[in-house]
């Protein structure tokens, strides 16, 4: 895939992965509101939410074309080999800053390539 392709499915992603994650932010002012007033009708809320939000960020990555992969607790990792993509969800850096989401640009090497190497 071309450079200007990747960039261009990058910036989709991004623009896609922004807006679940500040639905997330405004669901999250939701919940915080509704708690000082009715507990239960809250945490029910925020269940719905979370479960909402994990999924529809596992269809916007899939509908790209990436597979899940499990790194750890705290993070996922989807890679798509066709547009040379890794999309690093939820991890938090050697430096202790957390992250919603980075995404890497990689190449994809062959078997053979890499043997004679």
């Amino acid at each position: 895939m071309e450079p200007d392709e990747v960039d261009s499915v990058a910036q989709e992603i991004m623009a896609t992965l922004d807006n679940l994650f500040l639905a997330e932010r405004q669901a999250r002012l939701q919940v915080s509101a509704l708690e000082e007033r009715q507990y239960p009708l809250a945490a029910t809320f925020e269940m719905v939410r979370d479960m909402g939000a994990d999924t529809a960020i596992e269809e916007a990555l899939s509908g790209f074309g990436f597979e899940y992969h499990t790194i750890d607790e705290d993070a996922e990792l989807w890679i798509s080999d066709e547009h040379g993509l890794m999309v690093f969800l939820f991890f938090t850096a050697p430096d202790g800053r957390y992250y919603n989401y980075r995404i890497v640009a990689f190449d994809v090497v062959g078997e053979e390539e890499e043997a004679s190497a």
